[in-house]
């Protein structure tokens, strides 16, 4: 079924490709929206506002009883000396939502049709489609790490949908779970024009008693910023010198 809906994707391409800059204009940087105003800008670098916690505020999830006993399990041992590792750890992605947590910066490129959001950590690319596709059906969804984002402008506000993640990620360094009937929503907007604000709406029925909200900024970056290469697997974000290796007796 995947490999079908992959075909009639390639077959339809060359019509897609007519129809998504007349039904995309208005998602230019720029362009004039229906409703008045102009579409914002968010092409460039961004950097996090604030820390590496997926919460700013600090605050846990609202955990069914289940995940509540889960991460206080996970404390118990990381307070016994038990490793509770970090996915991350392994060199595996972030994944969403972790992603916007943006530890390093981000590169978003506002298109016709896409918003593309880069992340330096890891290298992962993130790919919001604005040309007014839906999420595919249920069996053809393929389940990644950053899953299937749908996005749409409210006025001056993009609105995103994200689908088909996988269950095994976190949400930071800290021992706080989800399941895979995660889902991710997002209301991304110019809070000035160096700013922008991302209320992230968590919802997963077994790991939540209700929607988990928490609102991220990120700063534009200077001129001249750039993301770099990430390359975990050659851990050259920790370089060790020859010399500081420990030697065997």
């Amino acid at each position: 079924m995947k490999m079908t809906s992959r075909i009639l994707a390639v077959a339809a391409a060359p019509i897609l490709a007519c129809l998504v800059p007349l039904a995309a204009q208005a998602q230019l940087p720029g362009s004039k929206l229906p409703g008045g105003g102009v579409t914002p800008n968010f092409t460039g670098i961004w950097e996090r506002a604030e820390g590496i916690r997926f919460n700013p505020t600090n605050e846990l999830p609202p955990f069914t009883p289940a995940y509540a006993q889960k991460y206080k399990d996970a404390l118990a041992a990381r307070s016994r000396g038990e490793v509770v590792a970090d996915p991350t750890s392994r060199c595996l992605p972030p994944g969403m939502p972790r992603l916007m947590v943006a530890s390093y910066p981000l590169e978003i490129l506002q298109t016709a049709g896409q918003v593309t959001i880069i992340a330096e950590w890891s290298s992962q690319v993130r790919r919001i489609f604005t040309d007014g596709r839906g999420h595919p059906p249920e069996d053809e969804l393929d389940v990644t790490f950053n899953g299937h984002s749908i996005g749409h402008w409210e006025g001056q506000t993009l609105v995103v949908d994200t689908v088909g993640l996988r269950g095994d990620t976190s949400f930071d360094a800290s021992p706080l779970q989800h399941s895979d009937q995660i889902k991710v929503s997002e209301r991304l907007r110019l809070a000035d024009p160096k700013t922008i604000e991302d209320v992230i709406t968590v919802t997963d029925p077994l790991a939540f008693t209700k929607p988990w909200v928490v609102t991220r900024h990120y700063k534009r970056g200077a001129a001249g910023l750039q993301i770099m290469e990430y390359v975990c697997e050659e851990n050259n974000r920790e370089i060790i010198l020859p010399s500081q290796l420990k030697k065997s007796p």
